[in-house]
């Protein structure tokens, strides 16, 4: 069933993002590694980056418990609409666009846009297949001289809500929630079709590399190599 009425889905994603908020208030929020300087809302100087997220796994960097610097690009599709709503209760910013639509004009109007912030992507919508990665972001990269940043997150423990082609999934209460932010992976100007695929392919590997590398971590409790949110803070 859809709602229509803008003002009752307003309503509607406040009480979700609140639930999710409070939620989140009970997890452990851990940063791997040198995670933590490489965020949406740590401090890079003058540096953008567009970050690389799977279509599942936008719940964990939307609720990371700090002021964002960024904004998401989503489709500029009707069923977009819900997901901008939740982002705006969420306190992060949203464009409508496409990287596949539109040429270079579109591209800049992109940039434009996102001026002072990150633009974090979801490459594998909006519409699927499930974590397979599209040229978007890296056409996109292309064209603003942006470095692509991979991110991977997982939890102890969570559910899981199936969609029609992915799932999204929550954590539970008082699980530990892992960020894992990879390095910038920088994209040449004017790239061939070629490159084009070989850097899609290059983003897609490492995105993969940090989904397993996060796995191993929740199998090795001895893992110290961690950066707890509230030291951090």
């Amino acid at each position: 069933m859809k709602i229509k009425s803008r003002a009752l889905l307003s309503v509607l994603n406040s009480c979700v993002v609140i639930l999710i908020r409070l939620i989140f208030k009970t997890t452990r929020l851990e940063y791997v590694g040198d995670s933590i300087t490489r965020c949406p809302f740590a401090d890079t100087g003058t540096d953008r980056y567009l970050y690389s997220v799977w279509h599942d796994s936008v719940i964990p960097p939307l609720f990371c418990g700090r002021e964002h610097n960024g904004v998401a690009l989503i489709s500029q599709h009707r069923d977009a609409d819900t997901i901008e709503a939740m982002l705006k209760a969420a306190g992060m910013g949203a464009i409508r666009g496409s990287t596949s639509r539109g040429g270079a004009s579109a591209i800049k109007k992109l940039i434009h846009l996102a001026e002072g912030k990150h633009v974090v992507i979801t490459p594998d919508g909006p519409r699927g297949p499930h974590h397979k990665m599209k040229s978007g972001i890296v056409f996109l990269a292309s064209h603003s001289g942006r470095p692509v940043i991979p991110t991977a997150y997982t939890a102890t423990s969570f559910w899981k809500f199936q969609g029609s082609w992915t799932s999204i999934w929550i954590p539970k209460p008082f699980s530990k929630v892992y960020y894992l932010v990879g390095q910038p992976i920088s994209v040449p100007e004017n790239l061939s079709r070629e490159q084009l695929n070989d850097y899609t392919e290059l983003v897609q590997e490492k995105m993969e590399d940090l989904e397993r590398e996060l796995k191993h971590l929740i199998s090795d409790k001895t893992v110290e190599d961690i950066v707890s949110f509230k030291k951090a803070a």
